[in-house]
């Protein structure tokens, strides 16, 4: 009897340690780019994006905004540098956002889901473009504390899927601008 619950626990070590393994080649960061022309000075983009409690108008689709469970709050300071956006859904979950950096050439921001299981570092490039403005973003995801993502990440296809919503984020944030404009 005592051969058996050696063999048994050895088995299942042995399984723990395969799966370790494997899920240590999974993916823990992705990073995805898209880019949109806008009709705008870098100045009006840049003073556009320094509240980032303004950062719901294009940040989120209107079917999510307009959710009964929707609510934001802001925090830290009121614009620039250190300004926070939070959010409170039943639909996508909670999070929050918080810009890093903010200046002529660059715009960094950080996201968070409530749980941790989604953290990204996203960098907003501004280029000149004679009286336009190329906004260039590169969002940098980690996935690591989220296996099923992990998992997932494998296939070409889930970074597309995050390719094709960061685009479309970006057609709003330029639509927001171009009508603020």
């Amino acid at each position: 009897m005592g051969n058996k619950a050696a063999f048994a626990l050895f088995g299942m070590s042995g399984l723990l340690v395969l799966f370790a393994a494997y899920a240590s080649f999974l993916p823990d960061v992705l990073e995805s780019k898209a880019e949109v022309k806008v009709n705008a000075s870098k100045a009006e983009v840049v003073a556009y994006l320094d509240r980032a409690g303004d950062w719901d108008e294009w940040l989120f689709t209107t079917q999510i905004r307009k959710s009964s469970s929707w609510r934001t709050l802001t925090s830290g300071k009121a614009f620039g540098e250190g300004s926070v956006l939070k959010w409170f859904s039943e639909t996508i979950g909670d999070g929050g956002l918080e810009i890093k950096k903010l200046d002529s050439t660059q715009i960094i921001f950080e996201r968070i889901s409530d749980n941790g299981a989604f953290q990204d570092r996203c960098y907003l490039n501004l280029v000149a473009d004679g009286d336009d403005v190329v906004i260039r973003m590169i969002d940098s995801l980690s996935i690591k504390s989220n296996f099923i993502a992990r998992f997932e990440a494998q296939d070409s296809s889930y970074l597309g899927i995050i390719d094709s919503s960061n685009v479309e984020m970006l057609k709003r944030l330029k639509l927001n601008l171009e009508v603020k404009k």
